[in-house]
């Protein structure tokens, strides 16, 4: 056992000089400042009205983030996927731009990085996006809410989007036309996808007017509870972040209220959209078999009876039905943990037996979902965040929170309990995945990719492979493994990896880092992202051919006839739970007309473009945040 460990020693040194001397040729902290200027330079320094489709509005503060769509296969598509973007306002890119900045600064001894005027300015825009139809909380939108006096309710307004969709009505289809083959798109079918996408702005108006959700709810109590950890280098940041949020009990009060509680009887949050049912029934037919009850975060910050009187108020979830999405999970958990390690939580809300329950079971679905490959369905898993790599990150996060932590004080029982259960998963199925997932290039440095650019077919009928979200894939994915194999110090504000860290984790992540140090600001490859996207991302994904027992009209009349696709003012839903029996036959017959898509072939598999939102500047830091954490762990 001793030579063993001996041996063991003497590899994890050998690596560690290889990778030493591979990174002599690396000037991190110079190549750190400047993309801290790429994400600085991206911060809107005034806010602008903007002049359709010339220029669009920006808010002041915010980060630049666009919505474009995936288009891809053939030339024409490529070329609109290259040129088709609007500036989109939105809470999330910049939240997690700011947090990434601020995690980075504890590890910048020196406090050289990071300026307190951005992380202020975008903390002032960040405390806009409170639900304005709640008095006094803190529960959170994805995009600013504008009043609408006809129907006396908050709505939340895109307006660029808006924007964009009313300029097209005072456009003549035949101008469009022209102005499509002007740039070289001929093709007949992408020209038909156009012009059905156009045909159908009235159904993707309504899905811009959504309610809060529980994702920019806790991505805010994250951001909080970072600026608290760091409120003596940004004193006027945090004072600002706490000026705007006095009541985060209101954030709690709402999960309670609207979390998805498949085994119990109110038919208002024992209800959920089929596609979460889908992906999620093994878990549930798991937990039941076990004698469990289960109650999970969901997205949506509204119930049943709310989306009832909301529709027709044009502030209502997709489709009129929660969701649960592994992602939004995630950063739920996150923003609990920390909330209650920084002290910005009180450790007392853990005693509320309810929160206890949403915040074991929900981190027991995160690790069964990591440990199945996401039930081989992140499509419907992650609903509305394609990247896996995004999502490991994130459920990384939270794990080394409680690493860091649990090394000098005890943790609570609960917290124990989920340290334990992510940390399963991160070390096991998680890294196991990455160790497994990553390519070469020439020189030997590791990458990963995810879909970006990858679906494009030549004119030999060949794929090519633009590696356009290369640059952010790579990132998340070696920021994952060393969130999970490091610990933090924080009297020393560095990173050291923990004592059983496989060599080949040390391996692929020097080798990742340097790809990410050459290639980042080369210009070889795009600075792109899929940090965000709509739930639909094929016609395979539309709820409706999905099993459900629960149809109704929003009146709250059933209906049980399935020869027409539903109209927007239903409720197609999965209720309570069914034997796996009752299920399995559901499989295999048709619902509204169609099959069950029962296989995710990938998001390149599917010929139809999809809404996906991009933020250079996400890309930027996330590069930059791995390059820091490398530098920590080897000075």
């Amino acid at each position: 056992m001793k030579n063993l460990n001996l041996t063991r020693i003497l590899l994890i040194t050998f690596a560690l000089f290889i990778l030493l001397y591979s990174v002599c040729g690396m000037d991190i902290p110079s190549m750190a400042r400047k993309l801290y200027k790429k994400v600085s330079d991206a911060q809107i320094k005034k806010s602008s009205r903007g002049f359709p489709p010339f220029s669009w509005q920006k808010d002041k503060g915010l980060f630049e983030s666009h919505v474009k769509l995936y288009f891809h296969g053939s030339f024409s598509q490529y070329i609109l996927r290259q040129g088709f973007e609007i500036y989109d306002n939105n809470n999330f890119a910049s939240a997690w731009i700011t947090m990434a900045l601020l995690e980075m600064h504890k590890l910048d001894a020196n406090e050289t990085y990071v300026h307190e005027d951005l992380i202020f300015n975008a903390v002032q825009a960040i405390g806009n996006f409170a639900d304005k139809n709640r008095f006094n909380s803190s529960v959170c939108t994805f995009w600013p809410q504008e009043f609408n006096d006809s129907v006396t309710v908050w709505q939340s307004t895109p307006q660029n989007l808006l924007n964009f969709f009313a300029l097209v009505d005072d456009i003549p289809w035949s101008t469009i036309l022209k102005f499509l083959q002007k740039l070289g798109i001929v093709d007949t079918d992408v020209i038909k996808t156009i012009e059905e996408l156009l045909q159908e702005k009235d159904t993707y108006i309504k899905a811009f007017h959504i309610p809060a959700d529980f994702d920019d709810t806790f991505v805010n109590i994250g951001l909080g509870s970072l600026l608290k950890e760091n409120s003596k280098s940004f004193p006027k940041s945090y004072k600002s972040w706490t000026k705007r949020n006095s009541n985060l009990n209101s954030a709690l009060t709402a999960l309670k209220k609207y979390a998805y509680r498949p085994m119990s009887a109110d038919r208002n949050t024992n209800t959920v959209d089929p596609r979460t049912y889908f992906y999620l029934r093994e878990f549930l037919e798991k937990s039941k078999s076990a004698g469990e009850t289960i109650v999970l975060i969901p997205t949506w910050v509204q119930n049943l009876d709310e989306s009832r009187k909301d529709y027709y108020k044009g502030n209502v979830m997709p489709f009129n039905v929660n969701n649960v999405d592994v992602t939004v999970a995630a950063n739920g958990i996150y923003g609990i943990t920390n909330g209650v390690l920084s002290g910005l939580l009180p450790g007392s809300m853990l005693e509320d037996l309810d929160i206890q329950q949403i915040y074991l079971n929900t981190s027991a679905l995160i690790a069964h979902e990591i440990k199945t490959n996401l039930t081989n369905r992140k499509d419907l898993a992650l609903t509305y965040y394609p990247s896996e790599y995004e999502f490991y990150w994130f459920v990384s996060r939270t794990f080394s929170k409680l690493q860091e932590h649990s090394q000098h004080q005890r943790l609570h029982p609960v917290m124990k309990q989920v340290h334990g259960i992510l940390g399963e998963a991160l070390c096991g199925q998680m890294t196991s995945s990455l160790l497994q997932s990553y390519k070469t290039d020439e020189e030997g440095f590791a990458f990963y990719d995810d879909f970006l650019g990858n679906g494009d077919i030549s004119s030999l009928n060949k794929t090519i492979e633009r590696g356009e979200d290369r640059i952010f894939t790579t990132s998340m994915a070696v920021n994952a493994l060393m969130t999970t194999w490091t610990i933090y110090d924080p009297a020393k504000r560095q990173l050291t990896w923990v004592k059983d860290v496989p060599v080949k984790v040390v391996d692929v992540v020097k080798r990742g880092v340097s790809w990410i140090y050459r290639n980042v600001l080369s210009g070889r490859f795009r600075p792109w992202n899929a940090f965000f996207s709509g739930s639909v991302k094929s016609f395979n994904s539309m709820p409706w051919w999905y099993p459900s027992n629960r149809k109704e009209y929003l009146n709250g009349t059933s209906f049980s006839d399935e020869s027409q696709i539903p109209n927007s003012d239903t409720i197609i839903a999965m209720e309570g739970m069914e034997s796996p029996e009752w299920y399995r036959k559901q499989l295999y017959r048709k619902h509204f007309g169609f099959n069950v898509p029962k296989v995710f072939h990938g998001y390149n598999a599917e010929r139809g473009p999809f809404p996906f939102w991009n933020s250079d500047p996400y890309t930027y830091v996330s590069a930059m945040l791995s390059l820091v954490k490398f530098d920590s762990i080897s000075s």
